[in-house]
C-alpha cells in the first residue's frame, strides 16, 4: 500500500508552538501518534480562537472534521518544542482543508504535515451548511477561489 503525501498549505495563517511532554511518548520514548493527533487538534482549536471562533461557532455555524491525514517524517521526543504552522486549501461550497506543518524548533525538522477536511455544519438543523461569505472573507479568500 503506497504511504500516504500530504503537502502543506501554500501560506501559513497561524502558529503556535508545543512542547512534548512525558505522557506524550510511548515505549520506544518518542512522540506517540495518538498524542500528535491531540496536538494537531489544539492547533485547529487554537487557529479559531485566534479569529475569535470556536468550533461550535463560527458565524452561528459549526465546524467538523471530516477526514485526517497525518504524514509522519521524523520523531520527536519529550521534552522537544514542536512548532505547528496552519493554513487552508481546498476552499469548496462546504468546507475546507486545514493544513499543518509540525517542525522540531531545535532540530529544525520536519516533524510531520497534516490536513484535516472540514465541513460547516447547522447543528440546529443537523446538516452541513455553506461557508459563510464573512469566514471567506476573515481568511481573504475570494470566490474565484473556490472550488
Amino acid at each position: 500500500m503506497p504511504r500516504v503525501r500530504v503537502s502543506p498549505p501554500e501560506q501559513f495563517l497561524f502558529s503556535m508552538e508545543r512542547a512534548v511532554g512525558i505522557s506524550d511518548v510511548n515505549f520506544a520514548r518518542h512522540l506517540n501518534s495518538v498524542a500528535m493527533v491531540n496536538i494537531l487538534h489544539e492547533a485547529r482549536l487554537q487557529f479559531l480562537a485566534s479569529m475569535g471562533f470556536t468550533e461550535g461557532n463560527i458565524y452561528g455555524l459549526g465546524m467538523v472534521v471530516t477526514d485526517l491525514a497525518v504524514e509522519y517524517r521524523a520523531e520527536s521526543f519529550a521534552n522537544d518544542l514542536l512548532i505547528i504552522d496552519v493554513g487552508v486549501s481546498g476552499l469548496n461550497r462546504y468546507g475546507f482543508d486545514i493544513g499543518m506543518q509540525v517542525t522540531n524548533s531545535a532540530l529544525e525538522t520536519n516533524v510531520c504535515n497534516a490536513k484535516m477536511g472540514i465541513v460547516f455544519f447547522d447543528f440546529d438543523k443537523h446538516q452541513i451548511a455553506q461557508v459563510p461569505g464573512a469566514f471567506k472573507a476573515r481568511l481573504g479568500l475570494s470566490e474565484a477561489k473556490v472550488a
